[in-house]
């Protein structure tokens, strides 16, 4: 029985980690090979738009249960019909920025003759070990395009602009 005398709930009301889209990790502009950096040198650009998601707690951890939505766009210097992009997802302990582990994955995403827009729906399910009847709740999940420098540094500008 708990307080009271009211029935005592078999399980605990655990919370899921929280769930971020890394703000400067969010889109990428891939630009052809040995051309400039305007506009018609792009061959697409992607972003993180948005996830959804649940956790399920067992004994040994919580596995974290995450639908990552990606919308692509063809830039005028693609070839073909198919770009190809890079994302992580990251889990960092309670109190620290730093990843305890970091898991990278790539996706392509296919456009459909005569479509400038395309996109994709990746299932993710991060796994944190924890012991039994620990709870999830201040633990964090980054989530971002895997960017090269340049590409780091052009979204910082766009930022700015």
């Amino acid at each position: 029985m708990g307080l009271n005398g009211a029935p005592q709930a078999s399980t605990a009301a655990y919370a899921c980690p929280k769930v971020n889209i890394v703000r400067d990790l969010q889109e990428v502009t891939q630009f052809r090979n040995g051309g400039g950096r305007d506009l018609t040198d792009v061959t697409s650009r992607a972003a993180l738009a948005d996830f959804s998601g649940h956790c399920d707690y067992a004994d040994d951890g919580v596995t974290v249960n995450v639908n990552l939505y990606l919308v692509a766009e063809r830039g005028p210097a693609l070839q073909g019909n198919e770009a190809t992009y890079r994302y992580f997802v990251a889990v960092s302990k309670p109190g620290e920025e730093a990843p305890t582990t970091k898991s990278e994955f790539e996706t392509t995403v296919t456009f459909e003759a005569g479509k400038a827009r395309s996109g994709s729906r990746e299932e993710l399910a991060p796994r944190i070990p924890l012991p039994k009847d620990a709870n999830a709740k201040d633990w964090k999940i980054f989530l971002g395009f895997q960017l090269t420098p340049e590409q780091l540094a052009f979204n910082r500008a766009q930022m700015k602009q």
